[in-house]
C-alpha cells in the first residue's frame, strides 16, 4: 500500500471511528467518533471507568473492582448484574447468559427502563467475565430513539470490536 493510501484510511478512521486502548483497563474498541468522553476518563489510563456520549446517546464501561470481582465469582454473572439496577428501574427483559458472548467470554445481559423527568431512558447492560476480571457495559438512549440506525449502528460496532488485551 502506498504512503497516501494509508494517510488517507487513518484521517477516514479518525473522522468515522475512535479507537479507546486501555492497558489498565484491559481492553480496546473502536466507537463512532460522534461519541465524545463527558471527561477525561477516555485519555487517563489509570481511570477504571469511561463515560462516551452524543446527546442523549451513551457508552458507559466499568472494570470492576477486586472486590466486586470476588463477589462476581461467588454469586455469578447474573446476580452481578442484577446488583447493578438502580431501584426505580423497571426491568423490561429477564437477565440473561443463554447464548450471548463478547469476545468469547460468557456474558449476561438485561434491559431495563429508567424513568425521568426529561422522559423516559432505556438501558441495555452487559457483564462479562475475562479471565476473572468483570466489565460492566451499558448502552442508554432516550426510549424512542434506543431502536434508531444511528443507537444500533454505534451499540453494534462497540460490541463487534471489543476486545481483551490478554
Amino acid at each position: 500500500m502506498n504512503a497516501s493510501y494509508l494517510s488517507y484510511r487513518k484521517i477516514m478512521d479518525d473522522i468515522l471511528f475512535k479507537r479507546f486502548y486501555s492497558k489498565n483497563m484491559g481492553i480496546s474498541f473502536f466507537y463512532d467518533a460522534s461519541l465524545l468522553p463527558d471527561d477525561d476518563s477516555s485519555s487517563n489510563d489509570t481511570n477504571y471507568s469511561l463515560n462516551l456520549r452524543n446527546k442523549d446517546l451513551q457508552f458507559n464501561l466499568i472494570k470492576l473492582s477486586t472486590e466486586a470481582n470476588v463477589g462476581l465469582r461467588i454469586f455469578g454473572l447474573e446476580k452481578g448484574l442484577k446488583s447493578s439496577l438502580g431501584e426505580i428501574e423497571i426491568l423490561i427483559e429477564e437477565v440473561r447468559t443463554q447464548n450471548y458472548e463478547i469476545n468469547g467470554n460468557k456474558t449476561a445481559y438485561t434491559t431495563s427502563i429508567y424513568p425521568s423527568e426529561s422522559g423516559n431512558i432505556k438501558i441495555k447492560r452487559f457483564l462479562v467475565s475475562h479471565d476473572g476480571q468483570g466489565y460492566l457495559l451499558a448502552f442508554q438512549n432516550k426510549v424512542e430513539q434506543f431502536e434508531s440506525e444511528e443507537s444500533r449502528g454505534t451499540f453494534d460496532t462497540i460490541l463487534d470490536t471489543f476486545k481483551f488485551l490478554k
